[in-house]
């Protein structure tokens, strides 16, 4: 009796996905991709950099909490990793090329920006298959479709604004990087 119970285990264990922290920029490259799914319920972290301030989400309960939006970099063809965002002119070039990578998190005490210039912050939460519709920042020199909102996440009244949906990780903690 014994043996089957060790033969379950062990295939138990080898289909069950690798334990450890995911890379956030990993985590953001497989969303784009349409590929996240295999990082569900694991633990992310990463730096990236604030460019779209503080936003405000309702909870539940209808009070509000500080939620962000962590730019990790962009995306360049034929380049297998990503390309650094530092200025806020870099990031409105990648967001009007479509090309920029992020995460959006959600937790109960984010830290906003303190400063006038977007800030870095490390971070971490859990991917659960959660998505966050973002605004597209900087309008379009592309003539890439953009993804739109997130599943069900469309705007109730029509806008010209452009929209695209990112992962988002819950239960997250940040800091900002001295």
């Amino acid at each position: 009796m014994i043996r089957p119970a060790c033969v379950l285990a062990a295939v138990a264990a080898l289909l069950s996905p690798p334990q450890g922290t995911v890379d956030a920029l990993v985590l953001a490259q497989a969303f784009r991709a349409g590929n996240a799914d295999q990082y569900k319920n694991r633990q992310v972290a990463g730096t990236g950099v604030n460019f779209h301030g503080v936003i405000a989400e309702r909870t539940a309960d209808g009070a509000t909490r500080t939620s962000l939006v962590m730019t990790l970099g962009r995306v360049r063809e034929g380049a297998s990793a990503a390309i650094p965002i530092r200025t806020a002119d870099e990031f409105i070039t990648a967001e009007r090329l479509r090309t920029t990578l992020v995460v959006a998190l959600s937790g109960a005490n984010l830290p906003g920006p303190t400063g006038t210039s977007p800030q870095t912050y490390e971070f971490s939460g859990i991917y659960d298959g959660q998505v966050r519709t973002i605004v597209r920042m900087g309008g379009s020199i592309s003539t890439a479709p953009d993804t739109g909102p997130c599943k069900g996440e469309a705007p109730k009244a029509e806008t010209s604004a452009s929209f695209y949906c990112a992962p988002l990780l819950v239960n997250a903690t940040a800091s900002i990087k001295p």
